[in-house]
Order: C-alpha cells, then structure tokens, then sequence
C-alpha cells in the first residue's frame, strides 16, 4: 500500500506542471477544425458544380453531333414530301423534281439542306426559349421522340430536335441567351448563292452550323460542317 502511494506521489509530482487545455488554447481548436470543415464542405460542392458541368458538356458535344449526322445521313431526301412518289426523280444536277406524264418538270423540291438554308431550326426565341420544368411528372406523360410520325425524314428529324432541346430531359436550359438553332449557308461563285466564292464551282455548296449555348450562354458549342452539294453542270 505504501508502494503505491509513494509511487502516486511521485507521478503528480512529476507532471503538476501539465494543467490541460485553457479555455483560450480550446476555443483555438475549435475555430481551427471548423475552418477545415467548411473548406471540405467547399470543396464537395465545388466538385459536384463540376461533374454536373462536365456532363452537360459531354451531352452538349453528343447532340451537336447527332444534328449534324441527321443532316448529313439524309441529305437526299425531299422536306415535305414522301419519297414513294413515282413521279418524284432527281434530275442531272441531282435536285428532285415532279414530272408529268410527258417528262416535264411540274415542280421541283427542295432537299433537307436547302430546307435549313431557307428555314433556320431553334427551339424558341425570347422567353420561349427555355421550357417550364414539370414537377412530378410521370413515365406515361413524356412523349416519345417520333411519336408522330411524318412521311418524310427531314421533318421526323426535326420533331425529334424539338422533344429533345424542347425539354429540361435531356440538356438544361437556365435563361433566353441559351441558344439552340441550326443554320445552313449556301456557297457558290455565281450571284444565285447567298455567299460568293471563287473557288466554289459547285451549283450550291451548303455549309451546316449548329450552335448550342449552355450555362445562362457563358458556355458554347459549334459545329461546321459539309451538309449537301450540288454539281454544276
């Protein structure tokens, strides 16, 4: 029992210099652990903004290139007009036109390209531009994207465009300077072209832009491209 005592004695005597932690030294640590914690908190949130930035982008870069082969895959098909029409043929210059019972041309069509070039594609302008957000909305109640089905390409092209970009499903839309549009400039050396250039001796040289900006518009995509030609003859 003395052993023990004695040996207590000694152990306060040797560390009664150690008090513990003042109130100042502990609230010191507190102010410190919780500066890492918002710096933690911070960073998880800086993380998220950045996944989900990354992944519009990545969509962003998917679809431009699904307009972009959508255009180019039917480049020879007749906008308004079903392809199954016996009467409909593509002359020389290889454009399509109607003709009679004689051979004569009766009427002539335009192809996807020249459709685009005369009729630029957006989703909206304005405050139409972004679509409401439904809440709570049901499998039952989205729309297929050919749901409607047309008897030509280029317009079941377009009504997909517009289910896809028309929506907050696929790509989100924050303000009226998210732009989504498809342009089609025609390039040739004669007046008839909407661009002169010397070095152009097709008929119509038919240049594709599709612009889709992103992220209140800071954020943009383009794609150029070769939509259609038509030789000179």
């Amino acid at each position: 029992m003395g052993f023990t005592i004695n040996k207590m004695i000694k152990f306060l005597k040797k560390y009664k210099t150690q008090l513990g932690l003042t109130l100042l030294e502990a609230l010191m640590s507190t102010a410190i652990v919780g500066i890492g914690f918002i710096a933690v908190f911070n960073m998880v949130n800086f993380s998220v903004q950045s996944i989900d930035t990354s992944g519009e982008r990545t969509k962003a870069n998917y679809l431009v290139s699904m307009i972009a082969e959508d255009i180019i895959g039917h480049k020879d098909t007749i906008h308004g007009y079903s392809t199954d029409d016996e009467a409909i043929t593509f002359n020389d210059e290889g454009k399509p036109v109607k003709l009679n019972e004689d051979g004569e041309v009766i009427e002539e069509y335009k192809k996807f390209a020249e459709h685009l070039k005369d009729t630029e594609w957006n989703v909206g302008t304005g405050e139409n531009i972004c679509p409401k957000k439904i809440k709570n909305q049901r499998a039952d109640d989205i729309n297929y994207l050919y749901e409607e089905q047309q008897a030509d390409a280029p317009r079941n092209k377009q009504n997909k465009w517009d289910e896809i970009f028309g929506s907050n499903r696929y790509l989100k839309c924050k303000s009226s300077k998210d732009i989504k549009n498809v342009k089609v400039f025609q390039i040739c050396k004669w007046d008839h072209c909407d661009y002169r250039n010397e070095n152009v001796y097709d008929d119509g040289l038919f240049i594709g832009r599709v612009q889709i900006n992103m992220n209140d518009g800071r954020k943009r995509r383009f794609l150029y491209f070769t939509a259609d030609y038509q030789l000179k003859k």
